[in-house]
């Protein structure tokens, strides 16, 4: 891309660090704080012990908040409604199985973790599924959380042993114990802090192992954009009921841990104060960092702690609430962010000092190189898609009205025609990206009018976007691997296609920069790039040549003409000279119908074209 440098350097390339930096593994942290603080623990003084117990429960609790909304982006303000329902659950069993099990502990916690999950998923069913907005979704949420606290106070029942007291909560509830028979003694306040950290130390890591996994890094893409992701054929609805399951099993974990700690449980877990609580953890340890939600529940913990002994003079929630906002206003990213910010400073400063600008600058694209890409693996049949008789309406307005059209490997297709004619529309009802209200889409034979659009990419097609589409956060390789997997389904074969991609399009020097940090011409074609990635059959592509440089608008035109000999290629473009080196048959559309075909000399010679893009004559006005 020699002729779309970027003017101005934009982030520093990636280098190595001098021997001398220890680099080491990321997941070492969380076990050696761990042990450090198991060896501590016999000197800590029992009454402060039982309280750090509790802090780490908080941790917990704000772990699984820190899961969605830092991890996948979805604030949810019902978290303390799965901790309720998991610690009423897992205290009713523990009560029942007391007599007869030495540590009921080991059972409940379990089931507590179930309820919760069950409970996640029942509600994430509601809110991924029913598509609610970020809005509604945490609306939702926050509405069961009161429905619960309403329903908890008036519940006044014996289930069993246990006893539900409504307002007055559930009492009696066996702690922690420090052996499995029934003459096991309870733990000491110190055994429990030991017992409670291990928990959090497995579950912490077990968190990590899952968002470094190939599921969590599907879940990085869709916290950036879930539009993106669901193009890339993934079911953006699973991931996040899947992930929101797992964090409602945290939630629900935690709550029980809590009733077994105070041995006590009451409706007011469910209260709108201890809901609003959790994403000031979360917010305080850092959004986007696991470990910040055990950070951000101590600090607000000890601050509470330390102010309510007498040191704020009777004003301990005003003080520690302008602690938080100064912490906000300046530690938007937490303690986490603001640690890790100061160790990227210190590693920044050792590593050799380059620009993006040189390596775009001497970057170019290997048409013939992406191609090959997309034709890569095992043979296929020729492909058939049908669209008959499509119609999109807005309201009054029809942008599609009645158009019917067949494409299918051997040349590339081509839809013209002057602003508002259609042509965006009429390709995003052939690829899923609009319903239909009326026709039929075919795909070998396939009905897949009504097919999801992830279905629809899934069966084959792969779909360009108007201006570029990709992760501007993440780095252009992981762009290109999150594309990839989807199709390879393992990490190192995405890894390859992924390497291979980047150096069809001259872009390894900057392979671990920001996507976002690439011009627009290197955006459009790290997206196209991310669409032939998945090997389609059909590719429907809008304007893929705006804002590219001459010499890579022919580069885009040879790899387009070439796959059109393998896969069905349909480009919207207002570019005639774009259109005349792709060579392929062109439909013209003119007021949400198809207008005129044939050949671009064809069409460029015809009276009535050249009418209805200069808005004169009968032509315009008859049709």
């Amino acid at each position: 891309m020699s002729s779309s440098p970027s003017s101005t350097p934009v982030a520093s390339a990636p280098g190595r660090a001098p021997a001398a930096i220890l680099r080491l593994p990321r997941w070492l942290p969380a076990p050696a704080a761990t042990c450090a603080l198991l060896l501590a623990v016999p000197w800590i003084e029992p009454y402060l012990a039982n309280t750090i117990a509790s802090w780490l429960i908080a941790g917990l609790l704000g772990l699984s908040l820190a899961l969605v909304w830092g991890q996948m982006g979805f604030l949810s303000l019902g978290q303390t409604a799965l901790y309720g329902l998991g610690g009423y659950a897992g205290s009713v069993l523990a009560i029942n199985l007391a007599p007869g099990l030495g540590n009921p502990l080991l059972l409940a916690a379990p089931f507590g973790a179930l309820v919760g999950a069950l409970a996640a998923a029942g509600i994430g069913w509601v809110v991924f599924y029913g598509r609610l907005g970020q809005l509604q979704g945490t609306i939702l949420t926050y509405t069961c959380t009161l429905i619960l606290w309403t329903a908890s106070v008036s519940l006044n029942a014996g289930i069993g042993r246990a006893r539900v007291g409504g307002d007055n909560g559930m009492s009696d509830i066996p702690g922690f114990v420090a052996g499995l028979g029934l003459d096991a003694p309870p733990m000491t306040p110190n055994q429990t802090l030991a017992c409670v950290l291990v928990v959090c130390a497995l579950v912490y890591l077990g968190c990590r192992w899952l968002m470094a996994s190939s599921f969590g890094r599907v879940v990085q893409g869709i916290r950036h954009s879930a539009e993106k992701t669901e193009l890339l054929g993934y079911d953006t609805r699973r991931f996040q009921l899947v992930l929101f399951a797992v964090s409602g099993a945290i939630a629900g974990l935690a709550g029980t841990l809590y009733a077994a700690w105070g041995a006590y449980i009451s409706p007011s877990i469910f209260s709108a104060q201890e809901a609003l609580l959790v994403p000031i953890y979360v917010l305080a340890g850092g959004i986007g960092s696991l470990a910040g939600a055990f950070l951000g529940a101590v600090l607000v913990g000890a601050l509470s702690f330390w102010l309510g002994g007498g040191a704020a003079g009777g004003q301990a929630t005003l003080i520690l609430g302008l602690c938080l906002i100064a912490l906000v206003l300046f530690a938007p990213r937490g303690l986490a962010g603001m640690a890790g910010a100061i160790a990227r400073g210190l590693a920044r400063q050792r590593m050799p000092s380059a620009t993006n600008a040189s390596a775009l600058q001497h970057a170019s694209v290997n048409a013939e190189g992406l191609a090959r890409i997309a034709s890569a693996g095992p043979p296929r049949g020729r492909v058939a898609f049908d669209a008959t008789a499509l119609i999109k309406r807005f309201g009054g307005i029809v942008p599609v009205n009645t158009v019917s059209r067949s494409f299918a490997e051997g040349r590339a297709a081509a839809l013209i025609g002057p602003n508002g004619a259609g042509k965006s529309s009429f390709l995003r009802c052939c690829s899923g990206q609009y319903r239909l209200d009326g026709g039929t889409v075919t795909i070998d034979g396939r009905d897949v009018t009504r097919w999801p659009l992830f279905r629809r990419v899934q069966a084959g097609a792969g779909i360009k976007t108007q201006a570029p589409l990709v992760y501007a956060e993440l780095s252009v390789h992981e762009n290109l691997w999150i594309a990839a997997h989807r199709v390879a389904r393992d990490a190192r074969q995405a890894a390859v296609a992924a390497d291979e991609a980047l150096a069809a399009m001259g872009l390894q020097a900057v392979a671990r920069l920001p996507a976002g940090s690439l011009p627009h011409g290197g955006r459009q074609w790290l997206d196209i790039a991310m669409v032939l990635i998945q090997r389609p059959r059909i590719v429907f592509l809008d304007e893929p040549a705006a804002g590219m440089s001459g010499e890579e608008r022919r580069a885009l035109a040879r790899l387009l003409a070439t796959l059109g000999s393998t896969l069905a290629v349909v480009v919207v473009e207002h570019d005639m000279e774009f259109v005349k080196q792709l060579g392929g048959h062109v439909s013209v559309l003119h007021q949400g119908q198809l207008f005129a075909e044939g050949s671009i000399d064809a069409l460029r010679a015809d009276e009535r074209v050249l009418d209805i893009y200069l808005g004169r004559n009968a032509h315009v006005q008859a049709h």
